[in-house]
């Protein structure tokens, strides 16, 4: 989940130096996320303005929720347009 505010201005290499870190927190969740025992593919979803005009290869959908959630906050990145918080979330095992 990505959450997007904007911010003032900033470089390109400040920008691109955030969004590495976010990268490298996210490869390092493994240290501390669920494992997965099988191959599985992720969606991003991103929440924007109602009228906001989206890319043609994105698909529109509403909310998802995941029952019995966790949610991890990672790292935050700001461009001279957006600042992007990122959460990740995942169904928490059941106990018997």
């Amino acid at each position: 989940q990505f959450d997007i505010e904007l911010p003032g201005q900033k470089s390109q290499k400040a920008i691109q130096d955030e969004i590495r870190s976010v990268i490298r927190q996210i490869t390092a969740t493994v240290t501390f996320l669920p494992l997965l025992e099988s191959a599985c593919a992720f969606d991003l979803l991103i929440y924007t303005d109602k009228d906001l005009a989206v890319p043609a290869k994105w698909e529109e959908s509403g909310p998802q929720f995941i029952a019995n959630s966790e949610e991890v906050r990672l790292r935050s990145f700001t461009t001279t347009i957006h600042k992007v918080n990122t959460t990740v979330a995942y169904k928490k095992d059941s106990v018997p």
